[in-house]
C-alpha cells in the first residue's frame, strides 16, 4: 500500500510556521531539498542539462532522497506526529548518498567497465536497485514493485520459465551492470523523460494553478455552458479538459476542479454518483487533450521514429474532441431524461469579465505551442512558459504571487512529481530487463499467435492488458511501460505506429476510471460522497464511447488526419454522429424517452458508423432519421394532447 502525503496546501503552513507535528530542522531540510531540486531542473531548462548519465543519476538520486523524507516509514503522512527520525529512513538516505558518491566520483570508469563490472560496481548497483524498489513501494505501491522484480528474476532464471518465457539466462552481474551503469536500463528513456519534460511541466502547471488558472478555467466554462441543459456538468467537462491537459495526474485534476464542479453538479440536480462519474471521465480526458496531453505529447514521439510533437498533437486532436463530444452528449441526454435545466443567467459569471480578468494566464499556453512549433525542446518550452507565467501574473492583484507562494508552488510540484519520477525508474528496470531477456518480442509473438493474425482479437487482448497492467499507475507511466511491451505486436499486424501508440496510451489512461482499481474515480467519489464501486461502473457507462474511439482510429486512419481533407471530414462526421447516437442509446433518451427497440436501433446505427463506409453510413443515417422522425411525431402528439386537456 502506498503511503500518501498530506494535502497540497500543507506547504503554505510550512512557510507560515503552523506545522508543529514535526521538528523544524526536518521541515527546513525537506523544503530546502525540494526547492533545490526545482532549481536544478529549472537551470537545466535554461542553460542545458549535464551529460545524460550524470544528469539522470543526479535526478533519480534527488527523488530517492525526497521519497525517504516525504514518504516516511511507519507513518501515513508527512505531518503525522514524529518522536524520532526513523533509523531505517536515515540508513536509506545515507545509502542513497553513498551510491551517488560512488558512481559520480568514478563516472568515466563506470562507462569503461559497463558490461564488465567489478565487485564494487555490482554491490553498489544492487543497493541502488533495492533503494528504487523500496521507493516504488512507498510512493506507488506493491503492484509496481512486483513487475520489475518479476522481469529481473526472469532475465536471470529464464531457462526455468515455461513456454514463451523460456530463454537463455543473463548473468546477474551483467543484469546489474546494464540496469545501473548504462543509459538503456534504469536510467533510460523513462527517466530521461521524467528528468526533462515531465518535471518542467509539473512545475509550470503548479505555478499556473496556484495563480488561479483552475478557477479561471472553471469560471470560463461555466460562463459558456452554465445556462444549457445540464450546464454545470458540461462546464465540469470543459474545465477539466482545459486544466487536465496541463496536469500529469488525473487525480490531481479531480481534486483541483472537482472540489468546485461536483458540488455544483449536485446542487443542479445530478446525483452524487453521476456528478462524481462525470468529473472522473472529464478529468481522465484531460490527459488525452492536446496541446500537452499530460506531457504524453512529448513522450510518444520518442517511441515513433521520424515523428515529432506536432505530429502527435495533430493526430490526437480529433479523437480527443470525439471523447469530449461523447461526454457532453451523455450529460445532455442524462439531463433531458431527468428534466434538468441550466442555471439562470443571473447566477452565471460574465464571460467577458472572466476573460478580461484571466486572459494573461493563456499567454503561457501560447508560449508553449509557439516554442514547440519553432523547434525548441519541451523542457525549454516548459521552463519558458513557467517564466512567462511568473511575469504575467504580477500585473493583476488577484493572480499575483509573492516569493513564498512561488517557492511553495515549486515545492508542491516537486512533491507531486515524486511518484512519477520513481515510477519512471521502475519502468526503466522493466524495459532494461526485457531488453536482455528478449521477452518483449516473444510477448508480441504470443499476442499474434493467440489472435491467429486477426486484428480485432489482437486489439481486444491489447486493450485488456493495458487496462489491467495500468491499474493504480499514472497515465504517462502506464504508457512508457506498455509502449515497449505491447505496441510492437499490433504494429506487426499492420497498424500504423501512431495509431498503435495512441491506442495503448488511451487504454492506459482509461485504467484510472475502470474498476476495480480506479484511482481517479475513487478521488471523485470521495468528494461527492458516493460509493466508489458504483461510481466506477457509472463512470465506465458514461465513458463507454472512450472504449470504442481507439478502435475507430485504428480502422479509420482519417481520424488521425491521414488522408485527403474529404476523407478526414467524412471520417470525423461519421464518428461524431456515431458517438452521439451511442450516448442516446446508452442513456435511453434522444428527443424524449426511448423505447427499448429504439435504443437498439440507435445502438446498431452507432456500430455501423464506426467505419466511414458509404453503405453502412447510409443505413445508419436512415436508422437515426427514422428514430428522430418517430420521436418528433410522438412529441407533437403529446403536446397536442396536453393542449386539448
Amino acid at each position: 500500500m502506498a503511503i500518501h502525503y498530506e494535502e497540497e496546501n500543507a506547504a503554505d503552513s510550512w512557510f507560515n510556521g503552523t506545522v508543529r507535528t514535526i521538528p523544524g530542522w526536518l521541515v527546513f531540510a525537506a523544503a530546502t531539498l525540494a526547492f533545490a531540486t526545482a532549481i536544478y531542473h529549472l537551470a537545466g531548462g535554461l542553460f542545458g542539462v549535464a551529460e545524460a548519465f550524470r544528469h539522470r543519476l543526479t535526478h533519480i538520486t534527488l527523488f530517492l532522497l525526497l521519497t525517504f523524507i516525504f514518504y516516511p516509514l511507519g507513518r501515513k503522512s508527512w505531518t503525522a506526529p514524529l518522536r524520532l527520525v526513523s533509523l531505517v529512513d536515515l540508513a536509506l538516505i545515507l545509502g542513497t548518498v553513498g551510491c551517488y558518491t560512488y558512481m559520480i566520483s568514478d563516472i568515466d570508469g563506470l562507462a569503461m567497465r559497463s558490461g564488465l563490472p567489478d565487485p564494487g560496481d555490482v554491490i553498489n548497483g544492487t543497493v541502488l536497485v533495492l533503494l528504487v524498489l523500496e521507493s516504488i513501494r512507498r510512493t506507488v505501491g506493491m503492484a509496481l514493485v512486483i513487475l520489475p522484480v518479476f522481469f529481473m528474476l526472469h532475465a536471470v532464471f529464464a531457462p526455468s520459465f515455461p513456454g514463451i518465457f523460456y530463454a537463455a539466462p543473463t548473468e546477474y552481474e551483467s543484469l546489474i551492470s546494464y540496469l545501473t551503469m548504462d543509459t538503456d536500463g534504469m536510467l533510460g528513456i523513462p527517466v530521461s523523460v521524467a528528468s526533462t519534460f515531465i518535471i518542467a511541466f509539473m512545475m509550470f502547471g503548479a505555478i499556473l494553478v496556484r495563480s488561479g488558472a483552475g478557477q479561471f478555467f472553471t469560471d470560463l466554462a461555466i460562463a459558456t455552458t452554465g445556462n444549457m441543459r445540464g450546464g454545470p456538468a458540461k462546464a465540469a467537462a470543459i474545465a477539466s479538459a482545459l486544466y487536465g491537459t496541463l496536469s500529469g495526474s488525473t487525480t490531481a485534476n479531480v481534486v483541483t476542479s472537482g472540489s468546485f464542479t461536483i458540488p455544483l453538479m449536485k446542487s443542479s440536480g445530478f446525483s452524487a454518483r453521476v456528478a462524481a462519474s462525470v468529473e472522473a471521465i472529464a478529468s481522465n480526458g484531460g490527459q488525452i487533450m492536446p496541446p500537452i496531453m499530460g506531457a504524453a505529447a512529448f513522450i510518444i514521439p520518442m517511441y515513433i521514429p521520424g515523428t515529432g510533437y506536432r505530429d502527435v498533437v495533430m493526430a490526437a486532436l480529433i479523437p480527443a474532441l470525439l471523447y469530449f463530444l461523447s461526454l457532453l452528449a451523455m450529460i445532455h441526454f442524462e439531463a433531458g431524461k431527468k428534466g434538468l435545466v441550466g442555471m439562470p443567467r443571473s447566477e452565471l459569471p460574465d464571460f467577458l469579465k472572466v476573460l478580461r480578468r484571466g486572459w494573461p494566464l493563456l499567454l503561457s499556453l501560447v508560449a508553449i505551442i509557439t516554442l514547440l512549433i519553432m523547434g525548441f525542446t519541451p523542457m525549454v518550452a516548459g521552463v519558458a512558459a513557467l517564466i512567462v507565467t511568473l511575469v504575467v501574473i504580477q500585473f493583476r492583484p488577484e493572480t499575483r504571487l509573492g516569493p513564498a507562494d512561488v517557492i511553495a508552488g515549486l515545492e508542491n510540484a516537486i512533491r507531486a512529481t515524486i511518484p512519477i519520477a520513481i515510477a519512471c525508474a521502475a519502468a526503466g528496470l522493466i524495459i532494461g530487463s526485457m531488453d536482455l531477456s528478449g521477452l518483449a518480442g516473444r510477448f508480441s509473438r504470443l499476442i499474434l499467435e493467440v489472435s491467429q493474425g486477426n486484428m480485432l482479437p489482437a486489439l481486444i487482448m491489447t486493450m485488456i492488458i493495458c487496462v489491467v497492467l495500468g491499474m493504480g499507475m499514472t497515465t504517462t507511466i502506464i504508457y512508457i511501460t506498455l509502449a515497449a511491451l505491447v505496441v510492437p505486436s499490433i504494429v506487426d499486424m499492420g497498424v500504423s505506429p501512431m495509431a498503435a501508440n495512441l491506442f495503448v496510451f488511451y487504454f492506459g489512461a482509461l485504467s484510472g476510471v475502470t474498476p476495480p482499481i480506479a484511482l481517479t474515480t475513487y478521488a471523485a467519489a470521495g468528494i461527492a460522497g458516493s460509493s466508489p464501486w458504483t461510481t466506477g461502473w457509472t463512470a465506465s457507462k458514461i465513458g463507454i464511447a472512450s472504449f470504442i474511439i481507439p478502435f475507430m482510429f485504428v480502422y479509420t486512419p482519417g481520424l488521425l488526419l491521414n488522408g485527403s481533407p474529404f476523407e478526414i471530414g467524412i471520417a470525423a462526421a461519421s464518428a461524431g454522429l456515431g458517438v452521439i447516437v451511442l450516448a442516446a442509446s446508452i442513456q435511453g433518451y434522444f428527443m424524449s424517452q426511448l423505447a427499448a427497440w429504439e435504443r437498439l436501433l440507435l445502438a446498431a446505427a452507432a456500430m455501423l458508423l464506426i467505419t466511414p463506409d458509404a453503405r453502412y453510413g447510409l443505413a445508419a443515417v436512415t436508422l437515426v432519421a427514422f428514430v428522430a422522425f418517430r420521436q418528433r411525431r410522438q412529441g407533437n402528439a403529446n403536446r397536442t394532447k396536453e393542449v386539448r386537456t
